[in-house]
């Protein structure tokens, strides 16, 4: 069973706090301690001695939906096509901004044969440039 606080077992039994320690110093209610100066009771000991206990009510929170949202699955159809859009719109701007900035578009690393096929980028010196290796 679940143990309880003397201020919980107040509201559990409907008892005063001093008539919960005079029946903890009697002798017919046993408790446990609890750190230095708490005690703790168990709920069977609490019905054993002052018999069926109250009925603690929970709180009922109240359940709110924002009244924006959408539930069901053609709202998320509409978000999902926006979304797509959104992004296409982006691949535009993207492609827009590359001519603006006279940049080629970018290989795809995971085409096979690209490194094979892009030449040295770096620049002969000019001395080999005029004299070229006899082998080259």
């Amino acid at each position: 069973m679940a143990w309880h606080t003397i201020q919980e077992a107040q509201k559990l039994t409907g008892k005063s706090r001093r008539t919960l320690y005079r029946d903890m110093s009697t002798g017919r209610l046993t408790w446990a301690p609890e750190g230095d100066n708490a005690r703790r009771l168990e709920t069977s000991e609490l019905i054993r001695v002052y018999g069926a206990l109250l009925p603690l009510a929970q709180p009922v929170a109240e359940k709110m939906a924002h009244a924006d949202t959408g539930l069901g699955a053609q709202d998320t159809a509409l978000i999902l096509a926006e979304l797509k859009a959104l992004r296409e719109e982006v691949a535009e701007l993207r492609q827009a901004m590359r001519l603006i900035e006279h940049k080629p578009d970018p290989v795809p690393i995971d085409t096979p044969g690209t490194a094979e096929s892009v030449p040295d980028p770096k620049p002969l010196s000019w001395w080999r440039a005029i004299f070229p290796r006899v082998g080259d």
